[in-house]
């Protein structure tokens, strides 16, 4: 038994939320977003010297990589 049941309508509905308009590219500029945080998460995580800082980076890294690829298919539906 799942506790929480999730269809693939569950994605459909976060972006047909948004009106998504292709002149004003809301889902363009979110998927640049993302690869931005990527690229940052990398950059810190290459600086950083705690062991707790490296953890939060790795973190970061792997939201900012799930939520990009999320966006890129969210992108193929359209």
């Amino acid at each position: 038994m799942k506790l929480f049941q999730r269809g693939k309508g569950a994605e459909e509905d976060i972006y047909r939320r948004l009106s998504f308009d292709p002149d004003s590219n809301t889902l363009v500029e979110e998927i640049a977003q993302a690869r931005q945080e990527i690229e940052d998460a990398y950059e810190n995580f290459q600086n950083a010297s705690d062991p707790d800082l490296i953890d939060c980076y790795i973190y970061r890294g792997n939201a900012a990589w799930k939520r990009y690829r999320f966006l890129l298919r969210q992108a193929k539906m359209i």
